[in-house]
C-alpha cells in the first residue's frame, strides 16, 4: 500500500472539478469522484488529484459496483480524464505534480 504523507488534499481541485460537466453524459448537477483503485487502499480516499467530474447519478451508480467494471462499461479511461484535470487545475501543487502522481500508470 502507498505511503499517506505523498497525498494531495486539495478543496481548491476538487471545486474546480465540482465545476466541469459530468465525464460520461455532460449534466452539470456533479460532485468529485475520486478514482478508488487508483492505489490508496480499501476503504480510503486516494490523493484528490484521483478525482473526475460525475454526476450525482453516474457518481451512485460508480459506487453500487466494481469500479474497474463500471469504467469498462461506458468506455472510458479515468485515469487519463484524472491527469487531464490535473493539468488544468488552478491548484499549483496539483498541477505541478500531476506527472509525478500519474508516472507508472501510462508505462
Amino acid at each position: 500500500m502507498k505511503s499517506t504523507k505523498n497525498f494531495i488534499r486539495s478543496r481548491k481541485h476538487l471545486i474546480f472539478i465540482s465545476t466541469q460537466p459530468c465525464v460520461l453524459c455532460n449534466a452539470t448537477n456533479v460532485q468529485s469522484c475520486h478514482i478508488r483503485y487508483a492505489g490508496a487502499g480499501m476503504g480510503l480516499k486516494p490523493c484528490d488529484s484521483f478525482v473526475v467530474p460525475m454526476c450525482v447519478e453516474h457518481h451512485t451508480e460508480q459506487h453500487s459496483m466494481n469500479e474497474r467494471l463500471f469504467w469498462k462499461l461506458y468506455a472510458k479511461d479515468p485515469i487519463l480524464l484524472a491527469f487531464f484535470f490535473c493539468l488544468q487545475s488552478p491548484d499549483k501543487k496539483i498541477k505541478s505534480n500531476a506527472f509525478e502522481k500519474f508516472r507508472g500508470f501510462f508505462d
